[in-house]
């Protein structure tokens, strides 16, 4: 049965692609993993569905509509599921590497495992998970494993339009695997890295027939995965057990349901440290006659006091259903808790951490919290299909809720021991702070949203708009005094979206777009003698993009080529009121100007090629207040500077080859190049981080070749940063810099089956 389903389904793609071509062998074998799940894009090669080596063609992340990547006016990037396994991308900043105007572990750095960080065109961006936005907090975020993942797909540039609240540098969407009705299974174990083990397995397919009568409307898909050893710094650890199960009711092929579960526990997740910019950027006098910079396995730390221990629970659900051969239902919905409990030390914001600083010790701090969240999320559109005399439209209307709970328990940041770097003392018995506060915050969004594809001819005009409501409520208690401080504040805000895009014959799509965000501002207040003392609450920040490109994907090949120029502007940040104490003005903006260009292929030889560049001019425009210049120690303006963290460039380039014919059959090799550029590591642009560049290889081989009582077996072996590059990801001021990973090499045995 699988296999006829599998025959017909690679024929319509086929002619999908090009009815002039003839059906091939190989587009028969590639689709042999069968159907899918539904019509509604989770199929192989559909919008939220397998990748088809490096290069998907389709991706609902820029409309929510099952729309090719050619067609749709943005820069859309997509990881898939063969991309993240050839790269050994073990967490979801490793898997967005290699993804231009993207850098990632900028913060935490070698650390990095614990926290999904990164930037999108200069500007920290959301995570989504299935559509459904995930709650971010630095001590109880809902961590995804990219094993329980089959794609992710990142569109850049301002998204308010269809998912409500978030910045101007894009969202990352995270795609679940789901359950297939074709058996498969896989399991795998890793070692290497720092003593580290991993293993895992993912098992699924129809129910068998004895299930009864109802067997064959049914699918299953279980995911597991355990992970312990060294964290990436001395005496730290890392340790994960995850258990992802999911069925899928398919009565017909209009109408399926799939149903999520996810438990996940990480009791440990390396460290989250920085590091003095004096001791990592530049090289520093330790005394003892020694001068140099910090080992990258340095911990500012304390084994006996650091804890990062995190507990999550999901469940969620997605919907699809064709009503008829025009009009499409999708709804999806999760509650997710998430519980964090959380102590650190680390370096103080202090002279013994500034440009001056020298000798062996560094101050430390100390802050512990205990976080708990429950996140409901849902989401229901319709997409119609209609015409309207020469204009094909796609119409998408829908409406979204989220709530995110969160109970914070918090302390003060006193003081730690100080560090002694040359002979250090990672067990002093840090007593651990009290709590100071405890804060219950509740962050509701609804909007409303529509949307229309309007084709004419080979015409594509998009126009979109959203009318959001938000709102961030709860009280906050000093545990201290008891005093009781009520939060209660509400934002609005319209977005809208319009672009155009041709799409020529010969696969070339030039476009033009116009995109929109909104953040709301929580803190503050507005002078407004209209409001009497207590002034109004700001107005959300505002982002607009515009953005040009051009996208060519030659006809009959898997070759996607996406180019683009954009001009962002964020603007109404808050800045202190001149005239009226305690009160805010609006005039902060910064503008980010750039280009990037990404390219993807798909060689029927058995290569797989990525590649990217990027260039970001970032500059704070308006601003009226002022930063420190630590090495004048005088105040300068904001104003005209850039932001920190934001590399001017990068540059990217993976290909991996897979020898399908003579003695070295089996055999694939691979490797990367990864480029960073300087970045500036203070708000006054006192000092730049260098740039660096990093190599990553890759070497496979299946082992059936050798035997054929191994087939399916596969033994591959990763080394990122091969050339064990020292270098330091980015800085936030002269006290808190990161180092990037040192060289780590990953020997992975999987079988399939």
């Amino acid at each position: 049965m699988s296999g006829v389903s599998a025959i017909g389904f690679g024929i319509r793609e086929s002619h999908a692609q090009n009815a002039t071509d003839a059906v091939t062998l190989d587009t028969l074998s590639v689709e042999g993993v069968g159907l899918g799940r539904n019509a509604s894009g989770s199929q192989p090669g559909g919008a939220v569905g397998p990748v088809r080596g490096y290069v998907a063609t389709q991706s609902r992340v820029g409309t929510k509509t099952d729309t090719p990547i050619l067609e749709t006016a943005q820069s859309i990037s997509v990881v898939g599921r063969q991309q993240i396994e050839d790269q050994n991308a073990i967490t979801i900043n490793q898997a967005l590497r290699y993804s231009p105007s993207v850098t990632t572990e900028q913060r935490g750095g070698s650390g990095a495992s614990r926290l999904e960080q990164f930037f999108i065109r200069g500007f920290t961006a959301p995570l989504f998970l299935d559509g459904l936005a995930l709650p971010g907090s630095r001590d109880a975020s809902a961590s995804i494993d990219p094993y329980r993942l089959e794609r992710i797909d990142i569109i850049k540039g301002p998204a308010s339009v269809l998912y409500g609240q978030s910045g101007p540098g894009g969202i990352v969407n995270l795609v679940s695997k789901v359950p297939q009705f074709v058996r498969h299974g896989e399991i795998f174990v890793q070692g290497g890295g720092f003593n580290e083990v991993r293993g895992g397995f993912d098992i699924g397919g129809p129910l068998p027939a004895e299930a009864g009568p109802l067997a064959d409307q049914f699918a299953y898909r279980v995911i597991g995965l355990g992970w312990t050893g060294d964290g990436p710094a001395v005496t730290t650890r890392v340790e994960r057990v995850l258990i992802n199960p999911s069925v899928t009711w398919r009565p017909s092929t209009d109408t399926s349901l799939t149903i999520i579960g996810n438990y996940e526990r990480d009791p440990f997740s390396g460290f989250y440290g920085g590091f003095p910019a004096v001791g990592t950027v530049f090289p520093r006098n330790f005394g003892n006659g020694f001068t140099g910079r910090l080992p990258v396995d340095f911990y500012d730390g304390d084994r006996n006091f650091e804890r990062s221990d995190r507990t999550q629970a999901s469940i969620s659900y997605i919907f699809d259903h064709n009503v008829n051969e025009a009009l499409h239902f999708h709804s999806a919905g999760r509650y997710l808790r998430t519980e964090g409990d959380y102590r650190s030390v680390y370096g103080a914001f202090n002279d013994t951490t500034g440009p001056f600083a020298s000798g062996p010790l560094i101050d430390r701090s100390r802050i512990a919290t205990r976080v708990g969240i429950d996140a409901y999320t849902l989401d229901n559109n319709l997409v119609g299909k209609f015409d309207t005399g020469i204009f094909a439209h796609t119409a998408l209307v829908g409406v979204d809720y989220r709530s995110f709970e969160t109970r914070t328990l918090s302390s003060a940041f006193p003081a730690a021991p100080s560090l002694n770097v040359l002979f250090p003392n990672y067990a002093m018995n840090i007593p651990t702070p009290p709590f100071t506060t405890d804060s219950r915050i509740t962050s509701e969004q609804t909007g409303v949203y529509f949307q229309d594809q309007v084709k004419f001819d080979r015409l594509v005009l998009t126009l979109g708009g959203r009318y959001d409501w938000a709102r961030n409520s709860g009280p906050t208690r000093s545990l201290a005094t008891n005093v009781v401080t009520n939060q209660d504040v509400p934002s609005e805000a319209f977005t809208g979206r319009a672009s155009l895009l041709y799409l020529f014959d010969n696969g070339f799509a030039p476009y033009v777009s116009y995109s929109e965000a909104f953040e709301p501002i929580t803190a503050g207040r507005i002078f407004d003698a209209n409001f009497g003392s207590i002034g109004r609450i700001p107005d959300p920040i505002t982002s607009d993009q515009f953005e040009a490109g051009i996208k060519y994907q030659p006809p009959g090949t898997d070759i996607l080529l996406t180019a683009a120029a954009f001009d962002i502007r964020r603007s109404n940040a808050t800045n202190p009121d001149p005239v009226n104490r305690n009160f805010v003005v609006q005039t902060g903006a910064v503008g980010v100007q750039g280009m990037e260009f990404e390219a993807r292929v798909n060689l029927a030889e058995g290569l797989n090629v990525i590649g990217g560049f990027s260039f970001i001019d970032a500059r704070v425009v308006t601003d009226l207040t002022t930063t420190l210049n630590q090495v004048t120690n005088q105040q300068v303006a904001l104003q005209g500077r850039v932001p920190v963290q934001i590399p001017d460039t990068t540059v990217s380039l993976f290909a991996d080859y897979r020898f399908t014919s003579g003695p070295l059959l089996g055999l694939g090799i691979g490797g990367g190049v990864r480029y960073l550029g300087s970045s500036w590591g203070d708000p006054a642009n006192t000092f730049k981080v260098p740039e660096s560049v990093l190599v990553d290889a890759v070497l496979s081989y299946d082992l059936k070749n050798l035997d054929t009582t191994l087939n399916g077996f596969t033994l591959q072996v990763n080394a990122q940063n091969l050339l064990d590059e020292r270098y330091v990801t980015g800085c936030f001021s002269y006290s808190n810099c990161y180092y990037g990973l040192p060289r780590t090499v990953y020997a992975t045995l999987r079988y399939r089956w």
